[in-house]
């Protein structure tokens, strides 16, 4: 009983995960690979798009609940999510800039695990720069407004696939930020919308997208895997930088946003909750590590042991 009770909490978890990472990728400047930082499944996700052939029962697995949680977060956001971005935007912000913060110490520590040198230092600076740059071309109070008449063409969804899954796993770098400055943001929202309608007609776009943004997430992932295997000191210091980067550019951001319905209070209290959430995340994959760390040691015991036994038969 205990083991079916923690294999549906595994799977409720990362439906939720796959729910705050599909409206990250959504919502304007956050990042998804940072919250999958946060709740623990990045290397998981990592692991199974730079190698999806490997291991298939255990990617099924894994990819079910992310996927129910994505298809799920995609149609909040535009019935919920873009009802808050458009009411409450300065809110809904400080919310997420709360979640990212709770993320930095996660990144820290491993970081101080593999050590930090003058490399990693420098590739801090540069994936800082990069990321706050990024974040500050938000066109804040016009993303979520503005999608009504929107076009689209099949060309668009193939760059725009393929920029959206190059950049999706690459900690701190907001897909979403990216398709604006394609000029393909209104546009995928305008899809998303449409087909929430019953249009759909829209679902061949959006299958275009797919196979071009999965496409270029395999290929990318390779290349993030073996980053994190060759030089993980520079690799953790360079996702560092990206996620310090995105929090400080959506934070200036969101402050400058004008939103009459916005009350320090509620700002405070989005953002503590934010941070709160991130925080309860890094715990539970803390307890999620240490659980497995244990299972792993009772196993080699168990293995140990029937070795021995079966020397002494013999």
């Amino acid at each position: 009983m205990k083991v079916q009770k923690t294999k549906l909490g595994l799977f409720l978890y990362r439906v939720l995960g796959g729910f705050l990472i599909g409206v990250s990728v959504l919502a304007p400047g956050i990042s998804g690979s940072i919250i999958a930082i946060m709740m623990g499944i990045y290397k998981d996700v990592l692991n199974m798009f730079s190698n999806p052939t490997k291991n298939v029962r255990q990617n099924i697995i894994l990819v079910v609940p992310l996927a129910i949680g994505t298809i799920a977060s995609m149609i909040a956001f535009v019935v919920v999510f873009g009802w808050l971005f458009e009411t409450y935007e300065k809110a809904t912000y400080l919310f997420f800039v709360g979640l990212i913060l709770g993320t930095i110490p996660i990144v820290y520590s491993e970081l101080q695990k593999h050590g930090i040198k003058i490399a990693g230092i420098i590739g801090i600076i540069v994936s800082f720069a990069i990321t706050f740059a990024l974040s500050l071309t938000m066109i804040a109070g016009d993303v979520v407004n503005g999608a009504a008449e929107a076009s689209i063409t099949y060309l668009e969804m193939v760059y725009g696939g393929a920029a959206m899954g190059a950049s999706l796993l690459i900690p701190g770098m907001s897909a979403s930020v990216v398709l604006m400055l394609l000029g393909l943001y209104t546009d995928l929202l305008f899809t998303a919308e449409a087909i929430v309608r019953g249009e759909w007609f829209y679902l061949t776009y959006i299958a275009v997208f797919a196979v071009c943004m999965f496409t270029a997430v395999i290929l990318v992932s390779r290349f993030i895997k073996r980053a994190f295997e060759k030089i993980p000191a520079i690799a953790y210091a360079v996702v560092l930088g990206f996620i310090v980067g995105s929090f400080a550019g959506i934070a200036v951001t969101s402050l400058q946003i004008a939103d009459a319905n916005f009350t320090w209070a509620m700002g405070v209290l989005a953002f503590v909750a934010g941070t709160a959430l991130s925080l309860f995340f890094a715990y539970m994959n803390y307890k999620r590590e240490k659980e497995k760390a244990e299972q792993d040691v009772e196993q080699q015991g168990v293995e140990q042991d029937g070795h021995q036994d079966s020397t002494e038969n013999a």
